[in-house]
């Protein structure tokens, strides 16, 4: 029962990260990703935040093929991805593989750079991702754990912690992409 919860939040991070829907994920869709992220935002391309971004979807991209084996094409099968994180994932490779990305995510979409995201620059970054403005800001209910109205890094890297590793269907992480 657990592996199925697993399995069906990988599923559906393969489906958002296949950008180009060929059943695969390979390094350019992590490029297609955050420039899909940087245009929602308007950053300058070569701000610092957009390097940034653009830097720590190419990290996900190699820490995750490390974690993963790839095809002779250098691609990623939506079952190679799910079986390989399936696993058992360990929490010290994730957090080294995510963590670069929550980091970037959260400057980017921080647009008045006060080092927490509101609900309004959260659900920007998120309509860019093609969650409705209505499910990203239910999702930016569960993920504010202190409901004070902000995401820091720490609520947010503790999303995408549960969502990789949490076996447990209560946790408010398993929602910080959407509806599994």
């Amino acid at each position: 029962m657990t592996t199925d919860l697993l399995r069906r939040k990988f599923q559906h991070r393969f489906d958002l990260l296949d950008t180009d829907r060929d059943g695969y994920i390979a390094e350019e869709d992590f490029a297609a990703l955050a420039e899909q992220l940087v245009a929602a935002v308007g950053e300058p391309a070569d701000g610092p935040k957009v390097r940034a971004l653009r830097a720590s979807k190419a990290h996900y991209w190699t820490s995750l093929s490390r974690l993963v084996p790839t095809d002779e094409s250098g691609r990623i099968s939506r079952e190679a991805f799910v079986a390989g994180l399936a696993q058992s994932p360990d929490p010290k490779q994730v957090s080294a593989m995510v963590r670069p990305s929550v980091e970037a995510d959260l400057a980017l979409a921080d647009t008045d750079d006060d080092g927490v995201v509101d609900v309004s620059e959260f659900t920007r970054l998120y309509r860019s991702l093609g969650v409705p403005e209505s499910e990203a800001a239910e999702i930016f209910r569960i993920l504010d754990r202190d409901d004070d109205g902000e995401l820091d890094l720490d609520e947010w890297l503790t999303a995408a912690m549960e969502f990789f590793t949490s076996t447990d269907p209560e946790a408010p992480g398993n929602r910080i992409l959407g509806h599994v």
